[in-house]
Order: structure tokens, then sequence, then C-alpha cells
């Protein structure tokens, strides 16, 4: 075998070995995508199973309602309001999260829509309350963005409304119930 056929080879080797490495890069890749997706799903089911979250979920269902106004939040004991400000805000950093893309949209609906059924009116009465109470104490300040504290928060609520309701295992029992108005 002569120089030239030599360096031929190693040439052809060595553009093997960085396909195979691109290859493995991209396997890489796709793999801790796929952790990265578990790890975000793991920390939306950890935020819904703390037991603040769960006594904020509670609450609002049974204290709240689509006609509560600021004397109704503030008849609520320190622990509810914190139990409430508990969910509102998670759920306020998963729209977040989800608007921009860290955060699937199947993953929130997956976890959240069975909740958003009872919750939906009532989570959007307390925003309106809040952000009533707040611009007539003056505190609204100056929002050249005009972004409010919980925005995205109502934001994930339409998505979740445009949403369609996952196929969950009672399906067929509950298909054609419609929350309340």
């Amino acid at each position: 075998m002569d120089i030239e056929m030599a360096a031929n080879i190693g040439e052809m080797f060595g553009g093997l070995a960085i396909l195979i490495t691109l290859l493995f890069g991209l396997r890489q890749m796709k793999q801790w995508n796929e952790n990265r997706k578990y790890e975000i799903g793991r920390d939306v089911a950890a935020h819904l199973s703390s037991p603040l979250i769960q006594r904020g979920i509670s609450v609002t269902i049974n204290r709240i309602t689509e006609d509560s106004t600021v004397e109704n939040l503030q008849n609520l004991s320190r622990e509810e309001k914190d139990a409430i400000n508990a969910l509102m805000v998670g759920m306020n950093n998963h729209g977040v999260l989800t608007f921009h893309g860290h955060l699937s949209i199947d993953i929130v609906a997956s976890f959240y829509q069975s909740y958003t059924l009872f919750l939906n009116e009532r989570l959007r009465r307390i925003v309106k309350i809040m952000t009533e109470s707040a611009q007539r104490a003056g505190v609204s300040g100056d929002n050249k963005n005009n972004i409010g504290s919980f925005d995205w928060l109502i934001w994930l609520l339409d998505r979740l409304d445009d949403y369609p309701l996952p196929d969950g295992p009672t399906y067929e029992i509950h298909k054609d119930w419609k929350p309340p108005k």
C-alpha cells in the first residue's frame, strides 16, 4: 500500500469518526430534551402536590364565587389568603414558562384542566378584585408595558379554555358534563 492510499483511508476513517460523533451528539440532545420535559412535568406535579396549593384550590372552590367582593377576600384567614396566593403565583409562573416554550401546553393541560373547570371563573374574579383594589389604592404605578401582576395566569386560563379536554380514564362517564356558569 502506498502512502497516498493510506492517507485516503485515514481521511475516510476521520470523516466516519466525525459522522459518528455528530450522531451521538444528536442522540444526547434528544435525550436531554426528553429528560427536561420529564423534569418540568415533575415540577408541575410537585407544585400541585403541595398541601398549600391543595388548600388554595379548596379555598378557591369553596369560599370564592363568581360574584365575590373585596370584602369576601378580606374575610378569609391569613392562611387561606396565603394558599390562594401560592396557587395563583404558581399558575402565573407556569403561564410564563408555557408562553416562552419552556413548558408544554399539553403537560399544563394534563395537570390543570381538571382543576380549572372549577377554578377558572373564581381565579379570574380574584384577579379582577385585586386589580381594582390596587387601582383604588393608587398602587397600580406607572406601568408602561401594561402587564398586570397575574396577566400570565389569565393568559394561561385563556389557553386552557381553548385547549381540548383530554380523554381521561373516566372520559366516557363525564363527556357531556359542562362547567357551571
